[in-house]
């Protein structure tokens, strides 16, 4: 089997997970080549791969296509028209502005418009011959009539494991004296709302003076490991996310959860001790953090592998969702819509 990845996100974020992903099919023996262009300089870069798109559908070499992001999936499908191409088309959603029902993470830019267009990504989704979505929540919310499952991204469980906390604040140059809380994503990024997440910060402050909180956004992928074993608590303040894979990353390492309730937040932490999904108030996250802290998080790792979210694991599944497509017997469950818009 030979599978062509077409994505724009495939360097994007520290996590890499459709990186990480291709790499773990790749270990399946299937043979993939993957197409990726970066839009995040210049929007017109979807436009302008175009060509590249058509040449490589156009050339009949693959089995299956399988796709990221709504607007790639558009390309994908203008691609197969104007090649009359028959190969048929994978798209992985994992889009969170799709659960961002009160538009809190939308401006007036046009593209911020279409980004958080239900009817385009219903429109891109139909295109595919089969659909995968990351959480239930994103499932639930589309709502579409066509062949899907959810399977959410994977975590290396080799990479990311429990480690020595004094060691790895050592080799990070972090005082070994101090509690420390760990905000994975760069705080500027408006999705995440840092700004929550420092008034809690200000409020654990007042019960422990030296406490320490260190952001992420521009940590190599490969350090990542060592700042959520470095720290005593991971927290997300996320206005809106759909598998995060912060979480699944944070319970790999043990490292205690405290969340806003996002995306499959909830379920992933389900179970797992001095892990929370907080309402969005800042005392609130503060009391959790407090409650967690000096803790960890027994039993994560095995609670990750027997959800399936493993790398292999998540696999394993995608290509079992290849060749259900390609023998002509795709089956996945219907949802019912809870936001027909």
């Amino acid at each position: 089997m030979r599978v062509l990845v077409v994505t724009s996100i495939f360097l994007s974020g520290h996590g890499n997970f459709v990186a990480e992903q291709v790499r773990s099919i790749r270990s399946a023996k299937i043979d993939v080549d993957v197409l990726f262009f970066d839009p995040r300089q210049n929007r017109a870069n979807y436009a302008s791969n175009l060509p590249r798109i058509i040449r490589a559908i156009g050339s009949r070499r693959y089995d299956i296509i399988h796709t990221h992001h709504t607007y790639t999936m558009i390309l994908v499908d203008i691609a197969k028209r104007l090649t009359r191409s028959t190969t048929p088309t994978v798209l992985t959603h994992h889009e969170p502005e799709t659960l961002d029902s009160e538009g809190r993470t939308r401006t007036w830019h046009p593209t911020s418009q279409l980004r958080h267009s239900k009817r385009l990504k219903r429109f891109a989704a139909r295109r595919a011959d089969f659909v995968i979505f990351v959480s239930r929540q994103l499932a639930t919310t589309l709502a579409i009539d066509r062949p899907q499952d959810v399977i959410p991204c994977g975590v290396d469980l080799g990479k990311f494991r429990p480690l020595d906390r004094m060691e790895s604040r050592r080799r990070l140059g972090l005082p070994a004296d101090r509690q420390m809380f760990f905000f994975p994503p760069h705080p500027k990024n408006r999705r995440k709302r840092f700004e929550l997440d420092r008034q809690a910060y200000e409020l654990v402050r007042a019960e422990l003076p030296d406490v320490l909180i260190v952001t992420g956004g521009d940590i190599h992928a490969d350090t990542m490991p060592l700042y959520y074993n470095a720290a005593d608590v991971m927290v997300q303040t996320s206005y809106c996310e759909a598998s995060p894979t912060v979480v699944k990353e944070a319970l790999a390492c043990e490292l205690p959860v405290v969340s806003t309730d996002v995306g499959d937040t909830r379920e992933m932490i389900e179970g797992v001790p001095h892990c929370w999904v907080c309402p969005e108030e800042p005392r609130e996250l503060a009391k959790r953090i407090l409650e967690a802290n000096g803790h960890r998080a027994q039993g994560a790792r095995d609670h990750l592998l027997r959800k399936g979210l493993g790398l292999e694991q998540v696999a394993q599944r995608v290509t079992q969702v290849y060749e259900q497509v390609l023998n002509g017997r795709p089956h996945g469950f219907k949802v019912a819509a809870l936001d027909p818009k």
